[in-house]
């Protein structure tokens, strides 16, 4: 009997000292407790003090809504440092909070004192859509950065996202601007993007996309003044960087008013070479245009001239001939082709 009660008696103290061990552990968030400001993406050291016996495995969690909703930062962590090294996740709010619990007793748990900070790192300011921007011009690309390296890849996306372009790689700036000349390529769909070069998670993209506009085409030659005669041949010449496209020809004997085509497609490589046609005239103009789109176009900034391509000098009007004698005709050939 009294090895039973013995045995009881062991048992009894086994479990209330059990008990007081247990009601004794305790756990204590050191950092973050309020106040800290945090960036998406940096590595932040969450730690904790404890007392007692607790398991040393720990389940981590935070909220950023003051503590309604919990996400798992890790579960049955096994740490006896007190410390857990996290990738602070890329969201932005001013209401966040840490918890952490025993695994193996849930009633050994501690929140936050006070709300923390997570800030995005990177936000794209300019363009953040429904801009239009022409192509060629310069623009400033714009951000706002912190707890950012300064160094910066910058690429752009003509569709929607689905394909990148690097237009600057590890760039230096603390100003959170980058002027870009714009690419001709005409697109409705673009996006731009910002990104720490040491940190790929901290970044950020245009909130919608914004329009590239085709550049002004630029037509340099026939551009006014000159003088052409039939057959022989002149460049016409234009900017090739301006056009995005092959390019259509075409003239005009009288202002505009009606366009004749020279040809409907060519390739963009700055010239051509064009033969007049066999018409006089002073008020000539020649207009390139993008095939992808006629409307993108120039002219000539203003008219020039084709010639007679021989200037009869005899009989020239007044001549006085009699039939069956001999008279001579005389003409003046064109001294080359070309003349300004």
């Amino acid at each position: 009997m009294k090895t039973m009660l013995s045995k009881c008696l062991v048992g009894f103290l086994l479990t209330l000292s059990s008990m007081i061990a247990a009601q004794a552990q305790s756990v204590t968030v050191i950092q973050p407790n309020g106040g800290e400001v945090l960036y998406a993406c940096q590595t932040y050291a969450i730690t904790w003090s404890q007392t007692g016996v607790p398991s040393n495995y720990w389940n981590i969690d935070y909220s950023v809504d003051g503590g309604t909703i919990w996400a798992s930062v890790t579960s049955n962590y096994l740490a006896t440092n007190g410390q857990f090294v996290w990738t602070v996740p890329n969201v932005q709010s001013t209401t966040c909070r840490v918890r952490i619990t025993d695994s193996n007793l849930g009633t050994t748990t501690d929140v936050s004192n006070a709300l923390f900070t997570i800030n995005i790192p990177v936000t794209v300011t300019s363009p953040n859509g429904g801009e239009i921007w022409q192509g060629l011009t310069v623009r400033n690309i714009t951000w706002n950065a912190a707890g950012t390296s300064n160094y910066y890849n910058i690429a752009y996306s003509t569709n929607g996202g689905t394909n990148w372009t690097d237009i600057a790689l590890n760039h230096y700036n603390i100003s959170g601007s980058y002027a870009w000349t714009v690419p001709n390529i005409p697109a409705a769909n673009c996006l731009v993007r910002v990104m720490d070069y040491t940190q790929n998670c901290m970044q950020d993209v245009s909130n919608a996309v914004f329009t590239i506009s085709p550049a002004q085409p630029i037509l340099t030659s026939p551009n006014g003044g000159e003088t052409m005669a039939y057959p022989c041949a002149y460049n016409i010449t234009w900017d090739l960087l301006t056009f995005y496209s092959a390019v259509k020809l075409e003239y005009s004997l009288n202002n505009g008013g009606l366009w004749t085509q020279i040809v409907a497609t060519t390739p963009n490589s700055g010239t051509y070479a064009w033969n007049p046609p066999n018409s006089v005239s002073t008020t000539c103009l020649v207009r390139a245009s993008n095939v992808a789109n006629a409307s993108v176009s120039d002219v000539s900034n203003a008219v020039f001239t084709i010639r007679a391509p021989y200037t009869l000098l005899a009989p020239n009007g007044g001549d006085t001939l009699r039939g069956c004698a001999t008279y001579p005709i005389s003409f003046v050939k064109p001294n080359g082709c070309l003349s300004s």
